[in-house]
């Protein structure tokens, strides 16, 4: 039967108040970033974030705050690694450690990326929407004759054979520590942005993704914010990919790939309860989070999209979506038996 394991992002670099907050909600599971403000410590300034100490420290503050850092969401400096460049030696070293410290210290899962140049974007950042809530926008108008990024443009082929190499690399180190390699859809899912390719862009290219390297290792997040922009049909995309989807991102949008809106969970494009039911029916047992939320009235901000208010609600919304799937199917085999 499908477990619940809620998780929520930990962006703050010492204890809040939300973390309790979090806990009193029942959410015991951390996903983390790299800790790179523990480098201010000073305890050791030749250490990066993915090393050992810094990555320890981490994890104990959050153990010792009730919270257990299960994942990380973040990598350390990865473009000359998809640009093909010489200096990709050094990243993917960087890389090798980060995998070896999160297997040692029981941090079983890494959502990755291959965005080239540029990361996740938004063009804006506090849209009203339909109730005054401060929501997240892309238009692809605003960044037209915007120029490529600083190590330039690069096409769709070099990225493919790029990642070829990446996963031939790091899935070896991944098997022996036990870390599941969870690829996150780019965002915006377009075929291009600012000169740059996207290849991690369609349902087909996750089919792709997946027999690069063959391994039960080798999966998805599946950002659901970004699979609803690639397919009218999210739930029967969830039951295609099934024991692959090895993270979820818990959001919706409105619009298309090219200008979308963020929304409040359950006012946007895709039907939820069919979805949280396709989770059901590949009996999927790993980590969900919220993501992209709304800031609501009177809500404490981290950074767009990430608000307190916005989170909790979205956090209680999830929860039950996944009861009552549970309760609905606990009554459908009590009425067959």
């Amino acid at each position: 039967m499908m477990e619940l394991n809620i998780a929520e992002i930990i962006l703050e670099s010492r204890p809040s108040p939300f973390w309790r907050i979090l806990k009193q909600m029942g959410v015991n599971m951390a996903v983390g970033v790299l800790p790179r403000a523990f480098n201010d410590w000073r305890q050791n300034p030749e250490e990066d974030p993915w090393d050992y100490g810094p990555l320890t420290r981490y994890r104990n503050m959050l153990q010792e705050n009730g919270l257990q850092l299960v994942a990380i969401e973040d990598n350390p400096p990865m473009d000359a690694i998809r640009y093909g460049m010489p200096t990709k030696e050094q990243q993917l070293d960087a890389v090798a450690r980060m995998l070896e410290n999160m297997g040692k210290l029981g941090i079983k899962l890494w959502c990755y990326n291959w965005m080239a140049g540029l990361g996740w974007s938004r063009t804006r950042t506090h849209v009203r929407g339909p109730n005054g809530e401060f929501v997240t926008a892309f238009d692809i108008k605003d960044v037209e004759g915007a120029p490529p990024p600083k190590m330039g443009k690069v096409d769709a082929a070099t990225l493919w054979r790029t990642l070829k190499d990446f996963l031939e690399y790091v899935i070896p180190i991944a098997e022996k520590y036990g870390i599941q390699l969870a690829m996150h859809p780019d965002d915006p899912p377009i075929p291009e942005y600012r000169g740059v390719s996207r290849i991690m862009n369609s349902v087909e290219s996750y089919d792709r993704l997946l027999s690069l390297v063959r391994s039960p290792y080798n999966g998805i997040t599946l950002c659901q914010g970004n699979f609803t922009l690639m397919t009218d049909d999210l739930p029967s995309v969830i039951r295609h990919f099934g024991g692959k989807v090895f993270f979820v991102h818990f959001r919706d949008v409105v619009g298309n790939k090219y200008q979308f809106t963020e929304t409040m969970i359950g006012r946007g494009k895709t039907d939820l309860v069919e979805v949280m039911r396709a989770y059901g029916d590949v009996n999927y047992s790993g980590i969900m989070r919220v993501d992209h939320t709304p800031t609501l009235e009177g809500d404490t901000e981290f950074t767009p999209g990430y608000s307190y208010l916005g989170r909790i609600y979205s956090i209680g919304y999830l929860r039950a979506l996944y009861d009552s799937m549970i309760r609905q199917r606990s009554i459908g085999q009590q009425g067959g038996a």
